[in-house]
């Protein structure tokens, strides 16, 4: 068992979304840990709307015809599906976090009734600039994704359309922002942050996550901030950033974590690796379509089209209270979290 957060593989394939569709049930079938009988029920599964691609096209139409149950799934910002379960609005059999933390602020204790008492994580990513194929700026951000001119100085130029989402609402928000200050410092350039993001809620930049996406496909932005993840599947053209400022990298932890944000609640999230997490809340409706989820999402081949997608290897740790995993579950932990 590992005994905190390791390093990560990285998987970089992309792959045809219509194939993975058409094949999704000769991809999970027999996935370890599957359901051997066919299920009853719906398994309603919120997410990190950076997921919707993946979740969508491959793993719930795969979940279903392999198990049996009704897969619906819903992508939201991670912090503001949180506060749907906080709030009544959504009363998910699953939840899926871009950050461990948003579990830990947003939904677990008794000031949170509890709603969550344990989290597994299951995968990561990291930070990116995408650009539009037909911008205006394309030659520059071409030139920067060559190491031929700094991607901040494409990003500084006038009429630059940039887009991002709300530091109060998703972690990709936060994370955001972190980005930029960890940039100040890394690149030797105080001041980078405001100059070229504003105020860290810019009604000008700021957009929900998954119109975010449209804006970007559609040309009515120049460039945004993105996991990688979502720019493979979405085939658009991105730069890599180092790791010391991608939020990927367990051995920048340390210098992650001196960057923090504090939401319009007064909720103040941490820098740290990108790591997503998957829970059953206590808003259960179906328990055993629950347990199956986990176990399929956790398979090495639900975890193969992870990878597929541009995610990230991660370990398998425990947060929380171990001791209220489903036992069904508890095979699959390699080690406890330590943030």
């Amino acid at each position: 068992m590992c005994d905190k957060f390791v390093g990560f593989r990285v998987a970089t394939t992309t792959v045809s979304l219509t194939l993975l569709v058409m094949t999704a049930s000769i991809l999970f079938k027999g996935a370890e840990g599957a359901t051997p009988e066919k299920g009853r029920g719906v398994v309603s599964v919120l997410y990190a709307g950076s997921l919707v691609v993946v979740h969508e096209q491959a793993l719930g139409p795969a979940f279903q015809q392999t198990t049996g149950y009704t897969y619906q799934g819903e992508g939201h910002g991670s912090v503001a599906a949180a506060r749907m379960i906080k709030d009544r609005l959504r009363s998910p059999d699953i939840f899926i976090s871009a950050d461990h933390a948003v579990n830990a602020k947003e939904l677990m204790g008794q000031q949170n009734r509890n709603l969550v008492e344990w989290y597994l994580t299951f995968t990561s990513s990291s930070l990116v600039i995408a650009y539009h194929p037909k911008s205006r700026f394309k030659n520059g951000f071409e030139q920067a994704r060559a190491a031929k001119l700094p991607w901040y100085e494409v990003l500084a130029r006038p009429g630059m359309k940039l887009g991002r989402t709300d530091p109060n609402l998703d972690p990709k928000g936060y994370r955001t922002l972190f980005l930029f200050e960890l940039a100040e410092r890394y690149y030797r350039k105080p001041g980078l942050t405001q100059a070229l993001l504003g105020s860290p809620t810019n009604p000008v930049q700021i957009f929900p996550e998954p119109e975010l996406l449209i804006r970007m496909e559609s040309g009515q932005l120049d460039a945004g901030v993105f996991y990688r993840h979502e720019v493979i599947a979405h085939q658009l053209p991105f730069i890599d950033l180092p790791d010391e400022i991608n939020q990927s990298n367990p051995r920048f932890a340390a210098l992650y974590r001196k960057r923090t944000y504090t939401t319009d609640r007064g909720m103040t999230f941490v820098g740290a690796p990108v790591l997503f997490t998957i829970t059953i809340p206590h808003t259960v409706r179906n328990l055993a379509g629950a347990i199956a989820f986990v176990r399929f999402a956790l398979s090495e081949d639900a975890r193969a089209t992870y990878l597929k997608y541009g995610l990230r290897s991660a370990p398998i740790l425990v947060g929380g209270d171990a001791l209220k995993v489903p036992v069904d579950l508890r095979s699959f932990i390699q080690g406890r979290y330590a943030p």
